[in-house]
């Protein structure tokens, strides 16, 4: 698993590549707290997962604790996830969580941060 971070229009943007599994959730965990940990308050990430080719429960776990942890301190995570297996997963597991799905970058940069 790939983790690259850039910065757009007042959002921390982490895209993801490769698989999300037991044996990469720890990296993830680590990654994903530092993120929404780096914004002094309110975290306005998107977590990109267009090139994520597998996510097992373990990395729907560390994505739900991510949006869970922004939303504590104020902020918001958007999750990028186009048609196909990962979208399958969160339609599946259907996760009570109020997270916020969009099918591209720019549907979710375009409602602009809370």
């Amino acid at each position: 698993m790939r983790v690259s971070v850039v910065r757009l229009a007042g959002w921390t943007i982490a895209s993801l590549a490769g698989q999300i599994d037991i044996f990469t959730v720890p990296t993830l965990r680590t990654d994903l707290a530092a993120l929404v940990a780096d914004h002094g308050g309110r975290p306005q990430v998107i977590i990109d997962l267009g090139d994520v080719t597998f996510c097992d429960a373990h990395g729907l776990g560390a994505l739900i604790g991510a949006h869970q942890t922004a939303i504590r301190r104020g902020g918001t995570v958007r999750m990028v996830v186009p048609k196909g297996r990962v979208r399958r997963l969160l339609r599946i597991a259907r996760p009570t969580h109020a997270l916020e799905v969009h099918e591209t970058l720019s549907d979710a940069v375009a409602v602009g941060p809370l």
